[in-house]
């Protein structure tokens, strides 16, 4: 909680024993540093997304379902943990990249996924499959974090919650018609 309130830089170790009930003492004894435990919080959030994108990965056939599968987990995960959505925005305004292990492990097979899709006909082949994920990560991504922002400036009435499968089909909608073959 402390890391999501302040960010990393400006999070003491002292106010993370503190609000755990513990020293700090017992925090170096667990994680050796601030910066081993920062790492350990990134990966916990993370790791339940990324195991079940990775076994969907591995045991789907690589096609427009796959991908829109894929889309539809990474949105859900995002939609029931607004810690982790704030979690990734503190990593963005640090600088920091690094979700561990997990994180690369899944980017590395969502591209080899996309290629594969695209070599057997089911995506558009001219899009870098790189971009096609950034993409793909980013639009669910931003709209959790700006949907306040963005329905409040835009108008669109009612609990901002309640606009989330609204966006979700039609971000499916702007997406797929952007990737699939022509």
């Amino acid at each position: 909680d402390a890391f999501l309130q302040q960010g990393f830089a400006e999070t003491s170790t002292s106010v993370i024993a503190r609000r755990a009930g513990v020293t700090k003492s017992l925090i170096h004894h667990h994680f050796g540093s601030k910066q081993n435990l920062w790492k350990e919080v990134k990966v916990r959030r993370f790791s339940e997304y990324a195991e079940r994108q990775q076994t969907m990965l591995e045991q789907s056939t690589p096609d427009a379902d796959l991908l829109r599968g894929s889309l539809e987990l990474y949105f859900r995960f995002l939609q029931r943990t607004p810690q982790v959505v704030r979690l990734m925005a503190w990593m963005y305004l640090e600088g920091d990249d690094d979700c561990g292990d997990l994180d690369r492990a899944v980017l590395k097979k969502g591209v080899e996924t996309i290629s594969a899709a695209q070599a057997g006909g089911q995506l558009r082949d001219d899009v870098d499959p790189r971009y096609l994920l950034f993409s793909f990560l980013f639009l669910a991504q931003h709209w959790f974090q700006s949907r306040d922002h963005l329905c409040r400036d835009l108008e669109i009435e009612g609990p901002v919650e309640d606009r989330d499968e609204e966006y979700f089909d039609n971000m499916l909608k702007i997406f797929f018609e952007g990737v699939l073959p022509r």
